[in-house]
Protein backbone atom coordinates (compact mmCIF):
# COMPACT_ATOMS: atom_id res chain seq x y z
CA UNK A 1 0.00 0.00 0.00
CA UNK A 2 1.13 3.37 -0.99
CA UNK A 3 2.03 6.15 1.84
CA UNK A 4 -0.47 9.01 1.64
CA UNK A 5 0.06 12.26 1.94
CA UNK A 6 -1.62 14.07 4.96
CA UNK A 7 -4.14 15.78 2.64
CA UNK A 8 -4.88 12.53 1.29
CA UNK A 9 -5.35 10.99 4.98
CA UNK A 10 -7.56 13.96 5.79
CA UNK A 11 -9.87 13.42 2.98
CA UNK A 12 -10.22 9.70 3.33
CA UNK A 13 -11.08 10.17 6.98
CA UNK A 14 -13.29 13.05 6.07
CA UNK A 15 -15.36 10.72 3.63
CA UNK A 16 -14.96 7.46 5.70
CA UNK A 17 -16.96 10.29 8.35
CA UNK A 18 -19.53 11.29 6.36
CA UNK A 19 -20.46 7.63 5.09
CA UNK A 20 -20.84 6.95 9.16
CA UNK A 21 -22.85 9.62 9.98
CA UNK A 22 -26.89 8.57 9.29
CA UNK A 23 -29.53 10.82 8.28
CA UNK A 24 -32.76 10.54 10.22
CA UNK A 25 -36.05 11.42 10.19
CA UNK A 26 -36.09 14.05 13.14
CA UNK A 27 -33.73 17.51 13.44
CA UNK A 28 -31.48 17.31 16.36
CA UNK A 29 -34.05 20.39 17.59
CA UNK A 30 -36.89 17.69 17.30
CA UNK A 31 -34.50 14.84 18.72
CA UNK A 32 -34.07 17.33 22.25
CA UNK A 33 -37.34 18.36 22.29
CA UNK A 34 -38.83 14.68 22.47
CA UNK A 35 -35.92 13.59 24.87
CA UNK A 36 -36.77 16.70 27.24
CA UNK A 37 -40.26 16.17 26.93
CA UNK A 38 -40.19 12.40 27.60
CA UNK A 39 -37.75 12.90 31.15
CA UNK A 40 -40.03 15.38 32.32
CA UNK A 41 -43.33 13.14 31.52
CA UNK A 42 -41.25 10.12 33.09
CA UNK A 43 -40.07 11.45 35.95
CA UNK A 44 -43.59 12.52 36.64
CA UNK A 45 -45.48 9.33 35.49
CA UNK A 46 -42.64 6.80 34.97
CA UNK A 47 -42.89 4.23 32.20
CA UNK A 48 -45.96 1.87 31.18
CA UNK A 49 -43.79 0.12 29.09
CA UNK A 50 -45.70 1.94 25.92
CA UNK A 51 -44.20 4.46 23.30
CA UNK A 52 -47.30 6.82 24.88
CA UNK A 53 -45.56 9.91 25.13
CA UNK A 54 -43.55 9.54 22.52
CA UNK A 55 -46.45 9.26 20.26
CA UNK A 56 -48.23 12.02 22.09
CA UNK A 57 -45.53 14.00 21.01
CA UNK A 58 -44.80 12.74 17.74
CA UNK A 59 -48.40 13.62 16.67
CA UNK A 60 -48.23 17.43 18.01
CA UNK A 61 -45.07 18.13 16.74
CA UNK A 62 -44.21 16.51 13.06
CA UNK A 63 -46.37 15.86 10.27
CA UNK A 64 -48.88 13.12 10.26
CA UNK A 65 -47.44 11.64 7.41
CA UNK A 66 -43.61 10.99 8.95
CA UNK A 67 -44.91 9.33 12.50
CA UNK A 68 -44.77 5.80 11.30
CA UNK A 69 -41.13 6.12 9.51
CA UNK A 70 -40.08 7.97 12.93
CA UNK A 71 -41.57 5.21 15.02
CA UNK A 72 -39.74 2.19 12.98
CA UNK A 73 -36.43 4.45 13.34
CA UNK A 74 -36.83 4.87 16.79
CA UNK A 75 -37.98 0.94 17.48
CA UNK A 76 -35.09 0.35 15.02
CA UNK A 77 -32.64 1.83 17.47
CA UNK A 78 -34.12 -0.47 20.48
CA UNK A 79 -36.65 2.19 21.61
CA UNK A 80 -39.72 0.03 22.13
CA UNK A 81 -41.12 1.62 24.68
CA UNK A 82 -40.69 5.48 26.10
CA UNK A 83 -37.93 4.75 28.53
CA UNK A 84 -36.07 2.81 26.16
CA UNK A 85 -36.31 5.69 23.90
CA UNK A 86 -34.19 7.80 26.32
CA UNK A 87 -31.81 4.76 27.07
CA UNK A 88 -31.32 3.68 24.03
CA UNK A 89 -31.50 6.07 21.09
CA UNK A 90 -29.70 8.78 22.48
CA UNK A 91 -26.48 7.83 21.52
CA UNK A 92 -28.05 6.88 17.93
CA UNK A 93 -29.00 10.38 17.65
CA UNK A 94 -25.67 11.96 19.18
CA UNK A 95 -27.21 14.42 20.79
CA UNK A 96 -24.35 16.67 22.74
Amino acid sequence: MANLSKEEKKALEKAWEAEQSEDYILTEENVQELFEYLEEQLDHSGCDHTLRYTKLWLKNNIAQEMIENVLTEITDMGGYCDCEVLLNCYEDYDIG
